[in-house]
């Protein structure tokens, strides 16, 4: 692998990180204390008094249509989910959102994707309107990942492919609504949750599930959706046409939106991420970064005298390449901006070409004579028996 010396990271732009997806939003969220409008000193009742206070302010059924509100709700909630958590709270106060996802020693120490209704429910013991809320049976469809392999020439140049792959679409049979007279669960009625009560060595424990009657959502049909099964969604084999872009390198990703699953109950797809592994190689033509390397073999003679030389490299084609007169082994010829694109303007890097001088194994009875007669001239203490200079230039 061929290596420039040079970090031109910042030259190269990577579309869209998975990795990188969770770190900004952890950058962007509010600190928990300031969301609760406490300090960092606040005992666990006064931070439980904080919760009630601002639940009840944006609690949605006190907010109708407002958006705002109940994005604050769930920031709320959220909080509280940590800080009531005496050992989470201890983690976040020690590294803040960076405790879950990329904090300083590998893997992340806990999660907040909290239900902020079921915080809200075991706080004020059933919420509004009489006891417990139902469940939304809408939910934004998954994001889904694509690993596409592409050779070198469609790295440097890009062009426009098709991709095959399996994803969750809205059931046709019964327009994604997972059957016909939809009901109130009467298992859980309509909460999409049921409490189970059991007897174990330390007591009586309760324990809040999700409805196996109607796997959360709070609604049943009288007939279920002989196709989907209820589930509203099938899987299916779609084609998408990617218009991959010169200058794509090993491991970037792009993102499709709303190339994902379907949403259940909505029309919130999914996004597709299309991750790419590139063939950085072809031959003696190798890639690295927006540099491209090829190693190109001379004669000795060549080396000594110089010359023009036309190549025919892999990819790229004919390319005519000058060899100044004492020519080294290892010496590169830089043709500039005859290199790989950059992703994001268009700008080209550099074409390095590696001379490697041949050096004969074997020599003709006149070139013998011939380097018997240099090495004489210059008075060089050479063997002069037969065979030997091969052995010399080998």
């Amino acid at each position: 692998m061929y290596k420039r010396g040079l970090d031109i990271s910042a030259e190269l732009p990577i579309i869209l990180e998975l990795k990188n997806k969770k770190n900004k939003e952890n950058m962007e969220k509010k600190c928990y204390y300031e969301v609760l409008e406490i300090e960092k000193t606040t005992s666990i009742d006064g931070i439980k008094k904080a919760y009630r206070k601002l639940a009840m302010k944006y609690h949605p059924d006190r907010n109708e249509g407002k958006k705002d509100a109940e994005a604050k709700f769930k920031e709320v909630g959220e909080a509280y989910g940590v800080l009531s958590d005496a050992g989470k709270r201890k983690q976040y106060d020690m590294f803040g959102h960076s405790s879950w996802g990329g904090n300083p020693f590998g893997g992340g120490w806990f999660q907040t994707d909290f239900d902020v209704g079921d915080i809200f429910e075991s706080f004020f013991g059933g919420g509004f309107s009489g006891g417990g809320r139902q469940r939304s049976s809408s939910q934004r469809g998954e994001d889904l990942e694509y690993i596409m392999e592409i050779d070198l020439k469609t790295s440097i140049y890009g062009e426009k492919q098709e991709i095959e792959f399996n994803k969750k679409v809205s059931c046709e049979t019964c327009d994604g609504d997972g059957g016909k007279n939809k009901q109130t669960c009467s298992e859980c009625g309509g909460n999409g949750r049921v409490t189970r009560t059991s007897q174990t060595a330390f007591g009586v424990i309760q324990q809040t599930v999700a409805c196996g009657a109607c796997s959360g959502s709070g609604e049943t049909f009288e007939e279920v959706c002989s196709d989907c099964h209820g589930e509203k969604r099938q899987v299916k084999k779609v084609t998408v046409e990617i218009d991959i872009p010169a200058g794509i390198d090993d491991g970037m990703v792009i993102k499709l939106t709303g190339e994902g699953n379907d949403g259940v109950g909505t029309k919130a797809s999914g996004d597709l991420y299309v991750k790419f592994s590139v063939n950085l190689q072809e031959k003696n033509l190798e890639r690295d970064g927006t540099d491209l390397h090829y190693k190109v073999e001379i004669d000795v003679i060549e080396a000594i005298l110089g010359t023009q030389k036309d190549i025919t490299l892999p990819i790229l084609g004919k390319r005519t390449i000058s060899i100044d007169p004492g020519t080294q082994m290892g010496t590169i010829i830089k043709n500039s901006g005859d290199g790989v694109k950059f992703i994001d303007r268009d700008t080209k890097w550099d074409l390095l070409i590696h001379v490697d001088i041949k050096i004969p194994k074997k020599l003709g009875k006149k070139e013998r004579e011939f380097y018997h007669q240099v090495a004489s001239e210059k008075k060089l203490n050479v063997l002069n028996k037969k065979g030997i200079l091969e052995k010399l230039f080998g």
